[in-house]
């Protein structure tokens, strides 16, 4: 009964967000990758996706938009989630796109990537285990030029509702951790200021869904961060 729930709510929620949050999030993560990295000067361009997921939708996006435009730049994506060795056999069959177990990117010490990519990852952590977080994002910003945060802000009980169903919705269909508590504006920027990170710019002025969400599509939900 349970897994049907959870295949019908997959279902429903294609059906309802479509492809339209992963075309504005790739578009904006494309803009901003543009910005901060002369492209058209370099030959490969390596970029971290932590916590990618089964169907990394953005990535896939961020990657064949990139190739498309830079005819003489090699666009590779690493991506890490909890893969199974048999999962990986399956999902890796593209050159530029490589799925790795997450346990293993301690053993990559000798790849710097350009981009890392934290999409909606650390609120599933967990802001309890905060020790945890700084671990990841410290190995992280040691690996790469750039952090690319992509999380949300809560202003109060509504918005953490808000954000709770959304998460509900969007992830109880994967068995994601559904998380109980997000950043606020204040803490967001205390954690960067305890990990000494220089935040290059914030983009918080956008909506990732469509008009017919209302209150659930409102900007001020969401932001990406682009640190080092």
């Amino acid at each position: 009964m349970i897994s049907k729930f959870k295949e019908l709510l997959s279902k429903y929620r294609k059906f309802l967000f479509g492809n339209y949050r992963g075309h504005v999030l790739s578009a904006t993560i494309c803009g901003e990758i543009e910005k901060f990295e002369k492209l058209k000067r370099k030959k490969i361009v390596k970029i971290l996706d932590f916590g990618s997921g089964y169907n990394p939708i953005i990535i896939n996006k961020i990657v064949k938009k990139l190739t498309y435009k830079y005819k003489n730049t090699k666009f590779i994506a690493y991506c890490y989630d909890f893969y199974t060795t048999k999962e990986l056999k399956i999902m890796n069959i593209k050159s530029n796109i490589k799925f790795y177990n997450i346990k293993s990117l301690s053993n990559n010490k000798y790849t710097k990537f350009n981009f890392c990519l934290l999409i909606d990852v650390l609120h599933h952590i967990g802001f309890h285990n905060s020790k945890k977080i700084s671990e990841i994002v410290r190995k992280l910003e040691k690996k790469s030029k750039f952090l690319v945060i992509k999380d949300h802000f809560q202003y109060g009980f509504f918005s953490n509702m808000a954000l709770i169903f959304m998460d509900y919705f969007g992830n109880y269909g994967d068995n994601t951790k559904i998380p109980r508590t997000y950043f606020t504006i204040k803490t967001f920027e205390n954690f960067l200021s305890k990990m000494n990170l220089e935040e290059l710019k914030r983009i918080d002025n956008k909506k990732y869904y469509k008009w017919y969400w209302f209150y659930f599509n409102s900007s001020k939900l969401q932001f990406i961060s682009i640190v080092k």
